[in-house]
């Protein structure tokens, strides 16, 4: 993924040399939640075969995933499902907030979510790509008030343009600070950080970037408080180069990012606080996915991974939810947040 996507995300895991994960859920086929009632319109098209998680977050006792919608027969592009069950089947995926808010090409619904996160005040941040028919927008849901709306900002045109072939909104980061909430977005169309005030619903563009082009392996990092002027500009620095084209990366309080990439078969870490050297987080066999691994920290300092892998010669996916205690939580409870 592009550099300036890498530099976007020097905000976000630690981890000890050894992690010991295991095994939460294992899905061989997915099913939702659908429904009740006569209205089977929802679910005529479904493929389990087409889920693929993109990006994952937690808060309580759920845990949240947003679903690549761009593949055929996906019904929704935002869903949850519990950190733990009675049984131990694997549980259906159940649209987050209802299927109300899922309605395709309705522009006040959520249209393809292509970052989450929640912060430590109970919220679930969503980032929208909107559609062809829909620009761009940012939810916020208040997960302690039954899941409602908080917020909802629509990018004004002059921060992210409201034509679709024209934007390319990928992830998001939160950081707190002592009076706001701000969120770092990412437009891969035109290579350049969106801010967002949750204080002032206000929305502007951090511009004069130095980047490099799609897919580098290059690792970059910025300084934050550069990108919290609405007026200022932020130039990035070159910090390393990863094996991989890293898609997915997060950093925990004690100041250990982990990194997937793109159609590898690894995901990585390194101690941000030491000179840049790549260990390997974990490595699984062969996979059957562009991006196989999503993560995710509560507030317990459980680290949270899904991976998607391929089986017996490439004629099922498998989805596999692990879990691994690892004595860090996400980067907004750590003291030295900001930068």
């Amino acid at each position: 993924m592009s550099p300036f996507f890498a530099a976007t995300f020097l905000l976000c895991l630690s981890l000890a040399n050894a992690v010991n994960f295991t095994t939460v859920y294992q899905w061989d086929k997915f099913d939702f939640v659908w429904p009740s009632g006569a209205d089977t319109s929802i679910n005529r098209n479904f493929d389990p075969k087409n889920v693929e998680f993109r990006y994952m977050a937690v808060f309580g006792e759920r845990l949240f995933l947003s679903l690549e919608n761009t593949n055929p027969g996906i019904p929704a592009t935002l869903v949850w499902l519990p950190t733990s069950g009675s049984s131990a089947a694997p549980p259906k995926l159940a649209p987050f907030p209802t299927w109300e808010l899922h309605k395709k090409d309705k522009c006040d619904t959520i249209q393809r979510a292509y970052g989450i996160d929640t912060d430590s005040d109970g919220r679930l941040w969503v980032l929208d790509d909107g559609s062809s028919e829909c620009p761009g927008k940012l939810w916020i849901f208040n997960l302690l008030n039954n899941d409602t709306v908080e917020r909802e900002h629509q990018f004004p045109e002059k921060v992210v343009s409201h034509s679709f072939s024209k934007r390319y909104l990928r992830d998001i980061v939160l950081d707190k600070t002592p009076d706001d909430s701000l969120a770092y977005i990412t437009d891969l169309s035109f290579e350049h950080i969106v801010v967002y005030s949750r204080k002032t619903d206000k929305s502007w563009e951090a511009r004069q970037l130095y980047l490099r082009g799609f897919e580098s392996k290059e690792l970059y990092s910025l300084s934050v408080s550069e990108l919290k002027n609405e007026d200022g500009s932020a130039a990035v620095k070159l910090i390393g180069e990863w094996t991989g084209s890293p898609y997915r990366m997060v950093i925990d309080s004690r100041n250990v990012l982990y990194a997937a990439f793109i159609e590898k078969s690894y995901a990585s870490k390194w101690n941000i606080s030491e000179p840049f050297r790549e260990q390997r987080l974990r490595e699984v066999g062969e996979l059957d996915a562009y991006w196989p691994f999503t993560f995710a920290l509560d507030t317990n300092g459980t680290l949270w991974v899904t991976q998607r892998i391929e089986i017996e010669a490439g004629n099922k996916t498998r989805h596999i939810l692990l879990k691994a205690a690892v004595g860090a939580r996400s980067n907004l409870f750590s003291t030295s947040a900001g930068g």
